[in-house]
Parts: structure tokens; sequence; C-alpha cells
């Protein structure tokens, strides 16, 4: 007789297809009660179709056979309100994107709650207490008013923290995560990570834990199954398969994850180990005295207004008092959490978001002073690379027309010469010139990314700002397209504002980097100063909750953060931050006074 319980959930020879195309090929795992597997694979595996099947969220035309049991129930049995039911309370699911997955026209609270009475069979006033406690618990700031507030307001690790809320909402037996921390940064994602767990050691909780992050399969699954092209190459337990993995893909999987220490001793960025090399190529330092960029004391504020007649009731105090430099061929990193300021500084500096107060010269023209036509003339030199490539291109427009369009408006070239120009570009970022009459549908996440950068250097910029470029990239992909940046750095002597939350990648592609937390510059400095002697209590935390692709490390950023709550950048009316202090570590390595 056999004792040992079912499992919560038991896929059996799953197959998937769209039309005359296998996405899944007769896969087969199993996740148990109180344990979490990890799927993992690069984009277009069939990581996130396998975990859509689970709910029953593919379309109708999706051919699927197989076996889907979950808590002892033929998922792909049931229909109308019995699928519903079974959604929520038998199985939650975080998505990777949550501005597409939330309602932008109902507040957040509202779409919490929703769930709590339509699975929970409770009141309006029980299951808005119980979303605000959820809200309380994925350590959402100013919970109250985030409450009461729409997607559209709220930061991308906002938004996904409160997905994770929904998804917790009804205490299902099995948690389905579809990239859940990819879009966080890396103390939110720490603490994430220790909510799964603890909700797990509560209640049993089954976790499919679906990502490409392999420091965050470290520590926190108990097994892996890895897939590629919609087979299951390899399953096993986490560490086995990180000291000794037996497929060829598993070993290339893991060489290409970045990590944290890698740079020690290195002083410049460096590449990605290529096929052809056995060390990484390393990179050359910029040159030029003078900066390409200044920053000085830029101030971004945006005003919060409340009632009939819009009463100004505080602000937003996004950038506060900013001050750096970029030098000719330089990357300068801009790190912290989700909500410090980093992206509205990069946004500030283009100004498509418009700074109070503060200087901004680029090539000695200053931006934040100049008209209209200058500041066009200005931004031809100045172009930015948004973190989705996918909401930043036209889904009606091809790609050789989006390319073209920057090329036309600014008179750079025209006729057969703009294509001429459209083709290099594309050739130049690695993608084939045929496909200029596709659309962005029709393109990968790492290719989309990839004709982002072509239409960025349409215009032969000199200053190029990355908004998490490369997040949400699996680690091979990341690795390409980081190889690439630096490549075109290179060749075109371009200097970067690298705006990330991944340390790894941060410590091998910039020069110097540059710390924010709460609108503010905490510590600034050469790479390898800021990494391996960090001096403000921020930057040392940010750094701990790096977690290391290694399962013997596992538990190392336990409790970070954990018991300082995420501090509100809101501010009365009439508020003046105190002026900031900083001393010198080392030669340009900087650090706030104040702890």
């Amino acid at each position: 007789m056999n004792d040992q319980p079912s499992p919560v959930l038991r896929v059996d020879g799953l197959k998937i297809g769209f039309g005359r195309f296998d996405a899944v090929k007769g896969i087969s795992f199993d996740v148990n009660a109180g344990e979490t597997v990890a799927l993992v694979g690069e984009s277009g595996s069939g990581k996130s179709v396998t975990a859509l099947s689970i709910m029953r969220l593919l379309p109708e035309t999706t051919t699927i056979s197989g076996r889907i049991s979950l808590s002892g129930t033929d998922m792909l049995a049931l229909r109308g309100d019995a699928l519903r039911g079974a959604r929520g309370r038998l199985a939650g699911m975080i998505f990777q994107e949550p501005m597409t997955s939330l309602n932008p026209v109902l507040k957040t609270g509202f779409q919490v709650a929703e769930a709590l009475r339509y699975h929970g069979n409770v009141s309006q006033k029980a299951a808005e207490t119980e979303a605000l406690r959820l809200f309380d618990r994925v350590r959402i700031p100013d919970a109250k008013r985030r409450f009461a507030e729409y997607p559209h307001t709220l930061s991308g690790g906002m938004r996904q923290r409160v997905m994770i809320a929904m998804a917790l909402a009804c205490r299902p037996k099995l948690l389905i995560a579809d990239e859940p921390t990819t879009a966080l940064d890396v103390t939110i994602q720490a603490q994430i990570l220790q909510l799964l767990t603890e909700l797990q050691r509560e209640s049993g909780t089954a976790i499919l834990f679906i990502t490409h992050d392999m420091g965050v399969v470290a520590e926190i699954a108990d097994r892996v199954a890895v897939m590629r092209h919609g087979e299951l190459v390899e399953d096993g337990t986490t560490r086995s398969l990180f000291e000794a993995p037996r497929h060829d893909y598993t070993k290339a999987l893991l060489a290409a994850v970045p990590r944290l220490g890698d740079m020690r001793g290195s002083t410049s960025p460096r590449r990605f180990a290529q096929a052809h090399a056995a060390e990484p190529v390393p990179v050359s330092e910029p040159t030029g005295s003078q900066p390409l960029l200044a920053v000085e004391n830029l101030v971004t504020r945006f005003p919060i207004k409340a009632g009939f007649f819009g009463r100004k009731t505080g602000a937003v105090h996004a950038v506060e008092d900013v001050s750096f430099a970029v030098a000719a061929g330089e990357t300068l990193a801009l790190v912290g959490e989700s909500g410090c300021g980093k992206s509205t500084t990069g946004k500030s500096l283009l100004r498509l978001v418009e700074p109070q107060s503060g200087r901004v010269t680029l090539e000695g023209v200053d931006l934040l002073a100049s008209d209209p036509a200058v500041l066009r003339l200005a931004r031809r030199r100045m172009q930015m690379i948004f973190q989705d490539p996918y909401g930043s291109l036209d889904p009606r427009q091809t790609i050789g027309s989006a390319i073209a369009e920057p090329i036309r408006v600014h008179g750079i070239a025209a006729g057969s010469e703009v294509d001429d120009r459209v083709a290099t570009l594309l050739k130049r970022v690695g993608l084939d010139a045929s496909r200029m009459a596709r659309f962005p549908h029709e393109f990968s996440g790492g290719q989309r990314q990839r004709i982002a950068i072509a239409r960025a250097l349409a215009l032969d910029p000199r200053l190029v700002i990355a908004d998490e470029a490369v997040s949400a990239l699996d680690v091979s992909i990341k690795a390409q397209v980081v190889d690439l940046m630096i490549d075109l750095q290179e060749a075109f002597g371009l200097s970067y504002l690298f705006i990330s939350h991944d340390m790894a990648v941060v410590e091998r592609v910039s020069h110097r980097i540059a710390v924010m937390y709460l609108g503010r510059i905490v510590e600034i400095g050469p790479r390898a100063a800021v990494i391996e002697n960090p001096q403000h209590p921020y930057t040392r935390r940010l750094l701990a909750a790096v977690p290391v692709a290694d399962p013997r490390a596992r538990g190392r950023f336990e409790g970070v953060g954990a018991a300082d709550e995420l501090k509100s950048p809101i501010r009365p009316p009439g508020y003046e931050p105190p002026p900031q202090h900083f001393r010198m570590v080392t030669e340009g390595h900087l650090v706030a006074q104040e702890a």
C-alpha cells in the first residue's frame, strides 16, 4: 500500500498545440503540498503556456491533451461556473505583467476585494478589510491611500504587489507564480520571496514558480524542471541540478547567469563569455575630461490633489536635489528600489516629465531652459530605451516604419535612403533586415528589445537612457542584449544612463554606480568601490538582498528589510527636505552623511 499523499498538482502527458505548432510536447511533472517547483527555460520554451493551461486560460481554439489534476479535480473537464470556482479557490496565479492583468478603470483595492467576495461569499465591508490587510502584508506603503488608487498611478513594483495580494486572497491550494519578481527590485524581491515562503509554511500551499532568474530558483525552489522547445529536458532537486546538471542546455543556462562578485578585481565593464572565447572580453575605458551630461540639483515633484475643487493636499517628492555627470563613452548605472525616483530622473532629463528646478546640460546646452525648437534638436542627441518594448512600440505599425519615423521627422534622410538606414540599424542589432515589414507581436521579447535599441540609435544619439532595458529578459537573451549594448558603446562612443534593479548586470555593464533612495542619491562612485566597499546602510541592504545562484547560500537574505516599512515619498504642502551633504570615501566615491 502506498502511503504517499497525492500531489496537489499532477500534469501527465500534457500536449498543447496552436494550429500546426506544438508548443508543449507531452510533459509530465508533479507539485506536492508545501513544495516549490521551479519551471525554467528561455522565452518560447513553453513555461507560461503550461501555466495558463493549468488555469484553463488558453483560447478555446487551442488543442490540449493529457491530464491536469488539481487537488483531485480534472481541470480539463471543468466548464462554466465549476471552472470559475476552481480559479482562485484551488489555484491562484500571479502574472508577469500586472498592468495588462489589472483592470485600468477599477481601483486596486476594489479588484482585490472583488476576488474575496466572489470566492469567499463575504460582505463588501469584510472583503475590503481583508483586502487592506493583504495590502499591508505585501508591503505596499501608505496602503489605505493606494487602496483607492487606479493601477496606472502605481509603479511597476507596486502593481505587482497588488497582483500578489489578489492571488493570495482566497488561500489557494496551488499558487502559480509566472515571473512574479521580474519587475521588482532586489530588496522587494527578497521580501516577496520571504512572503511566499511564510505563506507556504502556514498553509502548506504548493507553488509552481516560473522564472528565468536562477538566483531566485536557488533561493526558493525544492525541485527544478527545465524546459526547452516544449519538452522537459531535465528534472531534479535544486541542489543536484546546480551542482551536476546533466543536459547540455541546462549547463548553458547556468553558464549565462550573471553573478554578483564576478567582476571583483576588474576596473571596467566586461562582456559575457562568448562561445568562441575562453574569457569575457574587456571593454575600453571612457575618454574625455568634460562631461557629456551634467545634472545639477534636479527636483521633480508631482502634486496630489483631492476634493471637488482639486485642492493640493501634498506632493510626491520623486526626485530631490539630484546631481551627477556622465562622461563621453561612460556608463553610469542608477540603481534603487521601485519608487525611488530613478525612472523619473531619466524621464526628467528628456523633459518627458517637467522638473520643478535644477539644471541639465547636454554638450553645454541647458535642456531645462531651452525653448521647444532647441529642445527638439537636443533630443536627437539623447534617446531612451523603455522597460517594456511592446508597450513602447505601436502594435499597428511595422517595425521598419517605427524605426524610420524619427529619421523622417528629423529630416536625417529621405526616400530609399531611409529604408537603407533602417536595414543597417536592424543588422547592427542582430536582426534580419528582411523582417522590417513585420509587426511587434511577431517577435519575441528579446527581439522587440533589439528593435527598441535600433529605434533609439536611429538619430545617432550621444547619450542613451536605458530604463530597465534587460529586466524582463531571460538569462541567455539578457547576456546577448548586454553584450550588444557594450558593442554599440565601443562602436559609436555612446554614453549610457543604465537604470536597473539587477545588481549583477549593473556590476558587469557600468563604469560608475549611483544609488537612489527616496528621490535622492545616497552614494555614488566607481563600480568596484560601490559594489565591493559599500558605505551607506541602504547600499549595503540593497547588495545583501541580491539572490545568489547557489542553493548552498539559501537564506542569506532572510530578514532583509523585513523590519522596516517602505517609506513614502509623499510630503505635505510646503515641505522642503533638509539639505544633503556628502563625504569623500575614496577618489570619486561619495556617500551621504545621513543614514
